[in-house]
Parts: structure tokens; sequence; C-alpha cells
């Protein structure tokens, strides 16, 4: 790729006359880095029924390929990558690792079987493992305590827009093109951006806001630090359950569409992109502006805002999957959907602003391990096992076995709403420098 001689010299000169601008450039970057992560893991949720039919898979197996075989590497590799991002050069890390699941994506397109998808899921975890703990720690270099909340609220944006992209994208193309042309639509863009990212930008300093020393530590040291913040554990407790009740849905929810309504693919992505994904937008930037607004008067509510949402959710979710009417199910839909946006910037914001700078981008790793090993490898895998325990041996009931798999699923916000109680207990007392 050719760039102007000017480029980098036109790029530093906006960093240095102009840093407010440029941080934004950065906070865009990172935004559109982490749509492509949603829209190469989401676009399978809208695969999966002509994958499923042509591969001859059961719901089990789809399960396993949309949790536990992403979220294997995804985990697994988490650390390591966050450890070298608490040292090496961040942007490095994250430009490659998109050109590596963006690779990944596009190969799946290539599979005859289920072992072809499961080792290409895998591929695809291992590259998005190194976007999310480098970010946040790029963002909190870029950002001071007071705005970190807010800028995490808008790169968590790409959640919604990358599913919503991948949802509505992904039922035009396996309509008109196939499923396999799908992966290579979405998966190979991302390669150009992965090249882009390198030269828009700039690695910061670390500890940018934070006066004390930034030397790297050892693991133990950082083991050492969370140990004595209880509140680090019972939010990334809390935020595993609500992930495992959102990865059971929306990996979910576009078979159940099209089994209990007989959808078509991209009547599915955008009525169901609309309901589910645009609230979930919407709830993104909410809870980041809410939890700044009332973490002003007590940091109490920066665990208090995600457990009123998830106590919301539980009973709206199970309400709306006993309709029988698809508008009635998408009207009640959009308030759980505007609850499951709320959570991500005030746990993510916090788990920033628990630690010193020199162990953010391994302490979110820790907390992404426990949210994706538990919400992601389990939320998936456990709702397709259940469909399948409850299918009949003839596959008639399909629609209802999916529909009662999902219903008993959702009641795990109710736990996610009691740990993110008990975080709120102890939050105050953990947080890190000019929180106090």
């Amino acid at each position: 790729m050719r760039v102007a001689p000017g480029f980098y010299m036109s790029m530093s000169g906006v960093a240095a006359k102009r840093p407010g601008l440029y941080r934004n450039i950065v906070l865009g970057s990172l935004f559109v880095i982490y749509t492509f992560n949603f829209v190469d893991r989401l676009i399978f949720s809208v695969l999966q029924e002509p994958i499923r039919h042509e591969l001859g898979l059961s719901d089990l197996q789809i399960g396993v390929l949309s949790g536990l075989a992403f979220a294997v590497f995804y985990t697994a590799v988490g650390l390591p990558i966050a450890w070298a991002a608490d040292r090496f050069n961040r942007v490095n890390i994250i430009s490659v690792s998109l050109a590596i699941w963006s690779l990944f994506t596009a190969a799946s397109g290539l599979a005859l079987n289920f072992w072809h998808l499961f080792f290409a899921r895998l591929g695809v975890g291992f590259g998005e493992a190194g976007c999310t703990p480098p970010s946040h720690s790029l963002m909190s270099d870029y950002f001071d305590a007071k705005q970190r909340t807010r800028a995490i609220a808008i790169y968590s944006l790409g959640i919604p827009v990358g599913s919503l992209l991948g949802l509505m994208g992904g039922g035009w193309v396996v309509e008109n093109m196939g499923w396999r042309e799908a992966f290579f639509i979405v998966g190979l863009p991302g390669l150009v951006v992965a090249v882009l990212a390198k030269l828009i930008i700039k690695e910061p300093k670390r500890g940018n806001f934070d006066a004390k020393a930034v030397d790297p530590v050892p693991f133990a040291a950082v083991f050492k630090t969370l140990m004595s913040k209880p509140a680090f554990w019972m939010l990334s407790l809390g935020a595993s359950l609500t992930s495992l009740g959102g990865y059971a849905v929306s990996a979910w929810m576009v078979p159940h569409f099209i089994r209990s309504f007989h959808m078509g693919y991209s009547e599915v992505g955008l009525k169901f992109g609309l309901v589910g994904i645009v609230p979930m937008a919407i709830g993104t930037y909410l809870g980041g502006w809410l939890s700044d607004h009332l973490g002003q008067k007590s940091l109490k509510w920066y665990a208090l805002v995600p457990m009123l949402s998830s106590a919301v959710m539980a009973p709206m979710f199970f309400v709306a999957l006993q309709m029988q009417n698809p508008w009635i199910l998408m009207a009640i839909w959009v308030i759980p959907a505007i609850c499951s946006g709320i959570w991500f910037a005030p746990v993510f914001g916090s788990i920033q602003n628990l630690v010193p700078p020199n162990m953010r981008a391994f302490s979110s790793s820790i907390n992404l391990f426990i949210i994706n090993i538990i919400g992601l490898g389990i939320g998936p895998t456990l709702t397709g096992g259940l469909s399948t325990y409850f299918t009949l041996p003839d596959g008639s009931n399909a629609g209802e076995a999916l529909q009662m798999a999902l219903s008993i699923v959702v009641w795990v916000y109710v736990l996610a709403a009691g740990l993110y109680f008990l975080a709120s207990r102890t939050i105050a007392e953990n947080w890190y420098g000019d929180g106090h």
C-alpha cells in the first residue's frame, strides 16, 4: 500500500497542534477496528442456519462453533497478549491481531465440515484476543479518568454497530450470494484496515495522566493488586453472566426468528437489527453517560448502573420470548435491548480505574478472560445443548426447543445483578489514583 510522503508528518502535526482532535481520531480508529471485530464475530449467527443445513450440523455443534471454539483461543492467548501490551507497542499488537482474525474469518468460507469451521473459529478467536486489552490501555493514555468511561462507551459502540452490519449485511449476502461468500466479504477488508491502523494511530506515552511511575510489573504483582480489590472480581463475574445471556441471545435469536416466524435472512437481519442492535447502541452510550454523571456523586454508581440494567433484562427478555406474534416480541424486546448495552462502559471503565497504568492491559485481559470463558464459551454452547436436548428425533419442534432453551438461559441476568450489587459495596475504596 502506497502512502503519501507527507502522511506521517501531517499526522504528527495533528497530534502536536491539536491533541484534542487527534485523540478523537484515535478513538474513531479504535471504534472502526472494534466494529470489524464484531462484524467478523457476529456474522456467524446469521449464517448458522444455511451452514447447519449444508454441513448437517446439530444445534450443539453450532453452539460449540459460536461459543466454545471461538472462546478457547480468545481466552487462552488474551493474558500473554495483555502482558505484552503493558510492555510493548500496543498499536503493533492491534494491527497484527486485526490482520489475523480477518484472514481466519475469510478462511471460514472454505470450510467443508465441522472441524474445518472449528479451527477457523479458533483462529478468529486467536486474532480477536489482541484487540480490546491494548485498546483499553491506549484510551487510558489518551483520556483522563473523568473522560475515560465515556471514551470507552464510544469505543464499545463497535459492538452494536458491528453486530448490526453483520446481521443486515450477512442476511443480504447469504440470500443473494451464499454463506461462503459472506465470510470472504466481511473478512478480507480487515486487512486494509489493519494497515491503516498502523499508519494512523500513534503509540502514546504510557501513563500520560498518572503521576506515578509506570514501569512494567510481573504477573505476581498484578494478581497481588487485584486480590486486594474485590470490586474487580465482582464486576468481572457479573459481566461474565451478563455476557452469557448476551452471547446466547445474539447467537441464537436469528435462528429463533427463522424457525418460529419463517422469516428470510434479510428480513431477520433488518428487523432484529433495528429492535435489538440499535437500542443496544443507545444503551451503550447511555451507560457511559449515566455512570459518569452519577459517578460524580458516588463511585458506587459504576456498579449500580449495570446492576439495575441486568435486573430489568431477565424478566423482559423472558416475556418477549413467550410471544407468538413477532411484532409484539420486537416491541417488548426494545427495552431489554437498551439495557443490554448499558453495562459495557461502566464495567470496562471501572476496570481501568481500579489499577495503575502499568497494569491496565493485563487487568483488562483478566477481566475479559473471565467474561469470555464463562459468557462467550458457555452462553451459545449451553443454549445449543439445551435446544438439542429439547428437540425431538425428527426435528419437528426445532423452533419450540430453541425458544425453551433461550427462555431458561436469560434468567442468568438475575445472578449478574446480585454480583454488581456486591461490587458496589467496595468499588469506592478499591478505586485507584485521582478517583479518591
